[in-house]
């Protein structure tokens, strides 16, 4: 059975556990960033929640064998590997496994059932409304985003030109990234965050620094919820503006970011950190992985406008974010005065660093738990 590029629909062919899924064509093309409407079943219209969200982006097949899964381990998901040929694969907060046949997680991998084509192909078809066009110009990211904040990344083959990339031709596995509230979890991160302020206790602006699954965005959303809400004695109460490229942080309206925060969803950062600027008055602003090649100058924009900017970014340390040149800029430009090193281990979004800094290209490492100064950390060269 194979996939065929002109409707998406499953036709006979010769069987095979590792054949491609070709997305599904059609003959229109939307206007640039636009997204299928969502599916009644995947949107989660009617209150439905984020989980319950995911599972019906999924092949029913998938989705039945994830529902045997204990309630307990189900909580802790983090990430789900959906690959043709391969076993369906869980990432945990505190572990990994294979789903066997009977929902239940194992180590040896020719004990669970492997992905199917037509798996993929039924997930990609939920999760696109069926209409891949409609979602290309998200595609050509490299990801889709999911009602409920879950993002999906693409594994396939891929048309380049000039450098850019023009489609996907097949598809044949997906990351689902799982969104989740972690409510609580940036408090123990304010002593480090908060400083004076005219009306009292705010947010410092602050660069989160991780690699990938190490909780960056889960802390930020919270840091959007309390930064809005204020937290009484320690933190005041502040209007919000969340810049949500890939729709993760607010989750089309699934998390909860406070009552004074506004969300601008699936704007460019570059874009909407400007729009925020001039129409949402902020005096604090959130957004999710800096990197692109005008997000140093729009942040340096807010900084200099008088508002917070708290942001995450794709790095291990400080030596790590000198090494990329848009991160370097920001550094350098003293765009931020605290720099928050997370991990994943032993649980997702633990601080395992914060520094401070002193002036250009200097930073002072602050132990965690007892606010003294440690020797600054070496300059970029």
């Amino acid at each position: 059975m194979t996939v065929h590029a002109d409707d998406g629909l499953p036709r006979r062919g010769a069987p095979s556990r590792t054949a491609p899924v070709r997305p599904a064509a059609h003959p229109a093309h939307p206007q640039p960033g636009s997204t299928a409407a969502p599916d009644r079943a995947v949107a989660g219209e009617g209150g439905d929640d984020p989980w319950t969200v995911l599972e019906r982006s999924l092949a029913p097949s998938l989705a039945q064998r994830l529902a045997r899964v204990d309630a307990a381990l189900r909580d802790r998901i983090d990430e789900i590997r959906v690959m043709t040929g391969q076993p369906l694969w869980l990432l945990l907060a505190d572990g990994e496994g294979f789903v066997d046949a009977g929902g239940r997680l194992v180590g040896d991998p020719h004990r669970a059932p492997a992905v199917t084509t037509r798996e993929v192909a039924a997930c990609l078809e939920r999760m696109t409304a069926s209409s891949w066009y409609a979602v290309q110009e998200q595609a050509r990211q490299g990801f889709l985003s999911l009602p409920g904040g879950h993002r999906v990344g693409l594994a396939g083959e891929v048309q380049v030109d000039a450098g850019r990339v023009e489609r996907f031709r097949r598809v044949w596995g997906l990351v689902i990234r799982r969104a989740r509230c972690v409510e609580g979890c940036a408090l123990p991160l304010l002593p480090w965050l908060v400083e004076p302020g005219r009306t009292g206790p705010r947010l410092t602006s602050a660069l989160l620094l991780g690699p990938p699954a190490s909780g960056k965005t889960t802390v930020l959303r919270d840091l959007a919820r309390l930064a809005s809400r204020g937290v009484p004695g320690r933190l005041a109460a502040h209007r919000v503006a969340v810049i949500d490229e890939r729709g993760e942080l607010a989750g089309g309206g699934a998390f909860d970011l406070g009552p004074r925060t506004a969300v601008l969803a699936h704007c460019p950062k570059e874009t909407g950190i400007g729009l925020a600027l001039r129409a949402l008055s902020p005096e604090v602003l959130i957004t999710d992985e800096l990197g692109g090649p005008g997000d140093a100058a729009a942040v340096a924009e807010a900084v200099h406008a008088g508002v917070t900017v708290v942001a995450t970014a794709h790095a291990r340390d400080p030596e790590d974010l000198w090494g990329r040149r848009q991160l370097r800029a920001l550094a350098l430009a003293g765009a931020f005065r605290r720099l928050v090193v997370l991990e994943r281990r032993p649980r997702p979004a633990t601080p395992v660093a914060v520094y401070r800094r002193d002036g250009p290209a200097r930073w002072s490492r602050l132990p965690l738990g007892t606010g003294g100064i440690a020797p600054p950390v070496a300059r970029p060269p």
